[in-house]
């Protein structure tokens, strides 16, 4: 019933015109005649604006419940998607959780079915470490990416030269091969680059993970280059690689959380990388954006806003 009621409102200026046209016409009420470039009586103009005004309001109705079907409809796709990635990261857990787990479990049983003084429990050993190395590596990860979705960042002037120098520093560390050139290019003409707002440690994260990355998908001859850029009141920092590069159908997933493409089974790594570059780079308030050609290479664009200069 109450549904009804704002159409039974919005029909209502129509009821009363034809009404007041009924009481104009039977001499009830005097029906005088307007004279004007138009001309009409009386009855005729209540009869016509009631039905205008009627139109209207159905109108603003119908418009009404057009948008409310449309919020409603991007409520439910909004939901679905939710649930679909939902989906899709639970699938990824147990399998990034499962395989490890499975290799652990056979490793313990042989160092069990071993004696002590057996060649084969350093293999065992071996292999029971690297992959409990590994879901260290997807536990520290999650734990990252839950501690960063309420995270209040504290925001200062920042230097994005000391910041990709440590990065390189520690992504070089960690990645322990050689044979791969690292150039890194900075603007200064016409002018520096300047300062950008930001939590230093944690733009350090976000471009280690990026070299990180950069490095493990490269071989011996290939180059990294790591170019830093103003575009108006953002730094722009790309890093691009020579390596396998990304099938074009895998772009719009690489930022899920523990998605891995075919071309990143064979390598080391949690597949949360990515994701937490785009969830640091947007309490930022920047953007990250990827390019990439299979075979050829991939350039990773990150957008952060600088500090205005004073003056």
């Amino acid at each position: 019933m109450r549904g009804h009621l704002p159409v039974a409102l919005a029909g209502a200026p129509a009821l009363l015109g034809v009404v007041l046209s009924a009481l104009l016409a039977w001499g009830v009420l005097p029906n005088w005649v307007l004279v004007g470039t138009y001309q009409a009586d009386l009855a005729t103009l209540a009869a016509g604006v009631g039905v205008l005004l009627s139109l209207a309001g159905w109108s603003v109705l119908g418009l009404r419940a057009w948008v409310h079907r449309r919020v409603r409809e991007a409520r439910v796709a909004e939901r679905e998607a939710r649930a679909a990635a939902r989906r899709r990261f639970l699938r990824r857990l147990d399998h990034e959780l499962k395989n490890p787990l499975a290799i652990i479990r056979l490793g313990v049983a042989n160092l069990q079915a071993r004696p002590a003084s057996s060649s084969g429990r350093a293999d065992s050993l071996a292999r029971v470490a690297e992959q409990v190395r590994r879901l260290e590596g997807v536990v520290t990860g999650l734990r990252r990416l839950a501690e960063l979705e309420e995270l209040e960042i504290e925001r200062e002037p920042v230097d994005m030269q000391t910041v990709l120098e440590e990065a390189l520093a520690l992504a070089s560390a960690s990645d322990g091969r050689t044979g791969r050139e690292v150039d890194v290019h900075v603007q200064q003409v016409p002018w520096p680059v300047g300062r950008v707002w930001g939590d230093r440690d944690l733009l350090v994260l976000a471009f280690r993970n990026l070299l990180d990355n950069a490095l493990k998908f490269t071989r011996g001859g290939d180059r990294v280059e790591v170019r830093v850029m103003e575009d108006g009141g953002w730094a722009v920092v790309e890093v691009a690689d020579t390596g396998p590069g990304i099938p074009a159908e895998e772009l719009p997933h690489i930022f899920e959380e523990l998605y891995q493409g075919k071309n990143a089974r064979d390598v080391p790594g949690s597949g949360l990388g990515l994701a937490l570059v785009q969830r640091i780079v947007a309490l930022h308030g920047g953007e990250v954006t990827v390019w990439s050609r299979e075979g050829q290479g991939t350039v990773v664009r990150v957008r952060l806003s600088l500090v205005p200069e004073e003056g």
